[in-house]
């Protein structure tokens, strides 16, 4: 079998011979002397390329798995919401405070020791939350210097770099937003029905006694 005769049936499809212009090329160089094995080899890949089918290019590479391993894929996305979390702890909101006064409640002053001990080994820094529309920046200002002061008292000495007064990153909803949502959760999932349903039936029907509710 001569050298084209062999090249040529590397482009069989099966019931026709299918020659491409690059093909031909590669025939071209066989017929004038060049190593056949390097000419089929390039033969392959253009007509295995080119026809839309199996492809060397298509293989999968055996350092990609097959399937990820189980969470890896949402694992990022858990560790950025956890680092936000932690992140959250580092917060003195406006309730940790006694109202329109520098003082810590009983809560803001453990939450405060919680932060001494943690933020040696946490990058975060302590946010101290602004008052509502930033309408007292002297009280807020004052805050985060005794703040800051308690933390280096306890062993934090980069406190001053660290401690800011911020809006929180949760800064949460006031107590109309909280009630409002409130019904619409309660209204949007039936549950005052379906209490109001259960107390008329463990009561022997004491609807009847004020006319009912609804």
């Amino acid at each position: 079998m001569d050298r084209l005769a062999f090249l040529s049936q590397f482009t069989r499809t099966g019931r026709t011979v299918s020659r491409s212009p690059a093909a031909k090329h590669v025939l071209r160089l066989c017929g004038k002397g060049r190593p056949a094995k390097w000419a089929a080899c390039a033969l392959l890949c253009l007509c295995s390329a080119g026809c839309g089918g199996w492809s060397i290019w298509s293989l999968r590479s055996m350092a990609i798995p097959e399937r990820y391993p189980l969470g890896s894929v949402v694992r990022a996305h858990y560790h950025t919401m956890h680092t936000n979390g932690e992140a959250s702890d580092f917060i003195l909101y406006r309730h940790d405070f006694q109202e329109s006064s520098a003082y810590l409640t009983s809560a803001g002053k453990d939450r405060l020791l919680e932060m001494a001990a943690r933020m040696r080994s946490a990058p975060f820094p302590i946010i101290v939350e602004r008052s509502m529309n930033n309408d007292d920046p002297e009280l807020d200002d004052l805050r985060r210097r005794l703040v800051s002061s308690v933390l280096t008292d306890l062993g934090n000495n980069d406190a001053e770099q660290r401690v800011f007064v911020s809006q929180a990153y949760d800064p949460g909803i006031n107590s109309m937003e909280a009630e409002s949502d409130y019904y619409r959760f309660i209204f949007t999932r039936g549950g005052l029905n379906n209490n109001q349903n259960g107390d008329n039936g463990n009561n022997g029907g004491g609807g009847g006694n004020g006319g009912g509710m609804f």
